[in-house]
């Protein structure tokens, strides 16, 4: 009797044992269903055409997906249908810009076509159909999230080989694409176009004294505008901030084409040091193991190429990464124009140089 009682409670304890099982294996698949259905929510692929890029014929689809308050909506090109294939993202500088590009996207495109590169882009927040405003002071952060988010697109799209995500960006996306690869390691290569090597507030010191002697001014005075303007936003005392201001405003170019005047201390602060003007891409660079590719132009008037290109070399090495590359190209503007003098508003043709289109090809290739 009292073994007839022992094995009925076992019983009863594999049957309460299976049951938990079962509710078990029913929350984890309501919860996969879950997922699934808000994935399908974030995003959302449109209809495929053909189109043609050059000498390059691509499927083109609408993708549109969320990124925290944003909502982004861009194109995606594969070279064929029926196989995976890497993905380059195309990353905007600063400014207004759409998928198509502010700089000339489709002979980039072409190249990273032939070569076998599915391409997404997209139009920026407040540009084209992507909605939704950047936060002052967090321009480059916000549009790293964005980043993260669409690799993490890719990486559920079936026709993406999604070990092999990389970047293109060119100018400010020298800071958005670094701060990226903070966050997250889908990306496993960066092509760099007039990124800088500094954090923002010493780049735009450069490109005001740049500015100063495109306009005319001397080299002397450029040199000094670029000490000062750095001292002026960096200062963390209204003393130092006032003798900053008192000597710039000291040359009339600074006072008729630029905003500075001086605050009374009352009305004055420190800038936080938490806003993306401060950031350094090369603190992320000098960590960083991925294939990198990053070209200067010698007539770039907006980021300093020679203090780019150096910190750049500097970087690869402290990181350890032999796989950095840097390509500087003598004649070449902040885009990669043949130019004289790199200054805005020079007559310059509207076509790459062959050197940086060959270079960019060649390495892709190498990869």
């Amino acid at each position: 009797m009292k073994a007839q009682i022992s094995y009925n409670k076992s019983s009863h304890r594999r049957e309460r044992s299976q049951k938990r099982s079962l509710a078990l294996a029913i929350l984890f698949a309501m919860i996969f269903l879950l997922s699934t259905m808000l994935a399908c929510e974030k995003i959302d692929y449109g209809q495929k055409e053909t189109r043609q890029f050059g000498d390059e014929s691509a499927i083109v689809q609408e993708v549109r997906f969320s990124s925290n308050n944003f909502s982004i909506v861009g194109d995606i090109r594969y070279p064929e249908e029926g196989s995976l294939h890497p993905v380059i993202i195309l990353v905007h500088g600063s400014g207004d810009a759409t998928r198509y590009g502010a700089v000339y996207f489709e002979p980039l495109i072409e190249i990273f076509l032939r070569n076998g590169y599915a391409v997404l882009s997209w139009d920026k927040p407040g540009s084209g159909e992507s909605a939704g405003e950047f936060k002052n002071g967090q321009t480059i952060f916000q549009r790293a999230d964005i980043l993260v988010d669409a690799a993490e697109v890719l990486q559920e799209n079936p026709h993406v080989d999604a070990s092999n995500i990389g970047l293109w960006g060119i100018s400010q996306a020298g800071w958005v694409m670094p701060k990226a690869l903070e966050q997250t390691d889908a990306f496993s290569f960066m092509i760099v176009v007039s990124g800088g090597g500094e954090d923002g507030i010493d780049q735009g010191a450069f490109q005001q004294g740049q500015l100063l002697q495109c306009g005319g001014g001397s080299h002397g005075d450029a040199t000094i505008v670029e000490q000062y303007w750095s001292q002026m936003n960096k200062a963390e005392t209204y003393q130092e901030y006032r003798n900053a201001v008192e000597i710039l405003l000291e040359i009339p170019w600074i006072t008729s084409n630029t905003p500075v005047e001086l605050q009374e201390e009352k009305n004055w602060s420190p800038w936080p040091r938490d806003i993306d003007a401060f950031y350094d891409p090369m603190t992320t660079m000098r960590e960083t193991m991925i294939p990198v590719l990053a070209f200067f132009g010698g007539k770039d008037c907006y980021v300093d190429p020679f203090q780019g290109a150096d910190a750049y070399e500097a970087a690869f090495v402290a990181a350890g990464n032999s796989r950095g590359r840097v390509y500087f190209i003598e004649d070449a503007n902040h885009v990669m124009i043949e130019a004289e003098t790199g200054c805005p508003g020079e007559a310059v043709a509207n076509q790459y140089m062959t050197a940086y289109l060959e270079t960019l090809e060649f390495w892709l290739m190498e990869q």
